[in-house]
């Protein structure tokens, strides 16, 4: 592990200084507990700073025997289309266009941060931001960290968080939480590393009807049902600002092939699975007919039109409380 004496991050434009900060009213500060080998995170420049003077693109609590329903080979192949894929920009432009009003320099952290595209998107939209990338797949931190190189990237597990209470203003996490065995206790990790008044925006796959064998091979432990996140997410605490589908004009032919996955490949296991799905993944791409869809719904959105099914589900939360 890294060792250094430093306990605050504070910025991501140049060295964090040691110590925690002394302005009461300087809010952007990310508190990260100790290294598991007891040694404070090191200092961070456009990367975190070895003794030799070396950038490491992330410093890691994860632990030894690493349980995630996710890897390398699923991130590369899924790289491949995210980027550009209008479902994939259309969730990134819904979840930034509810970050809602944010203090001067804010602190905004991707949970699930995968290989950085919603940083990049971040990072153009709130450049006085710091930002914060939290990942359990080294492979996909390290393509983060050459997309966006001054955030801040931690390998870490969304049911532990090694961040202090209240230290964050918003947290934005797309298609992570189906992952995870233990959801709420997720969604009570981002209530607690949130100060009042902040904001988590939130996306998962919903509908699980269309549960199919995709879904199996990408580790998937649910698709979500009508109003569950936001049911889940008021058990920790959390008020439901907005619960809302995304996808809606695309529902009728993806739900289509939902059903027939259900129908002829359910049977599938092993390496006959995985070339059905990486078979799938590759042949995805974008289109002109999709990117028409999907800023129909925005319009749709905007205008206040809420069409009662989608591909995705789409949570604004909020931490009760002021952020004064």
């Amino acid at each position: 592990m890294l060792d250094n004496a430093s306990t605050a991050l504070s910025t991501a434009s140049a060295p964090v200084n040691a110590g925690l900060p002394t302005d009461d009213e300087h809010r952007i500060a990310v508190r990260l507990r100790p290294l598991p080998d007891g040694a404070w995170p090191p200092a961070f420049e456009r990367g975190w700073l070895t003794a030799t003077g070396a950038h490491e693109s992330f410093i890691s609590y994860a632990p030894v025997e690493c349980q995630v329903n996710w890897s390398a080979e699923l991130e590369e192949l899924h790289e491949h289309s995210s980027r550009t894929h209008f479902i994939e920009v259309w969730t990134r432009r819904a979840m930034l266009a509810r970050v809602g009003t944010l203090p001067v320099a804010p602190t905004v952290i991707d949970v699930g941060c995968s290989t950085g595209y919603l940083l990049a998107d971040l990072r153009e939209r709130i450049p006085e931001a710091t930002l914060v990338g939290v990942d359990l797949v080294a492979s996909g931190l390290r393509k983060a960290h050459r997309h966006v190189p001054d955030a801040l990237l931690v390998q870490a597990d969304v049911c532990d968080l090694p961040f202090d209470d209240e230290c964050v203003d918003v947290v934005l996490s797309a298609n992570l939480l189906e992952h995870v065995p233990e959801d709420v206790v997720a969604l009570g990790e981002i209530y607690r590393i949130l100060c009042p008044g902040g904001r988590a925006v939130l996306v998962v796959p919903v509908n699980p009807d269309s549960y199919d064998c995709y879904d199996r091979m990408l580790g998937h432990e649910r698709r979500y049902a009508r109003r569950e996140l936001a049911r889940k997410a008021r058990a920790v605490g959390l008020q439901v600002l907005q619960d809302i589908y995304l996808g809606a004009p695309l529902f009728p032919a993806f739900w289509a092939v939902k059903q027939h996955n259900r129908r002829r490949y359910e049977h599938l296991q092993g390496e006959a699975l995985e070339r059905k799905v990486r078979s799938d993944m590759e042949r995805t791409g974008d289109s002109a007919l999709g990117r028409l869809a999907c800023r129909l719904e925005e319009l749709l959105l905007v205008g206040g039109v809420r069409l009662p099914f989608g591909i995705r589900g789409l949570c604004v939360l909020q931490r009760p409380g002021s952020s004064a």
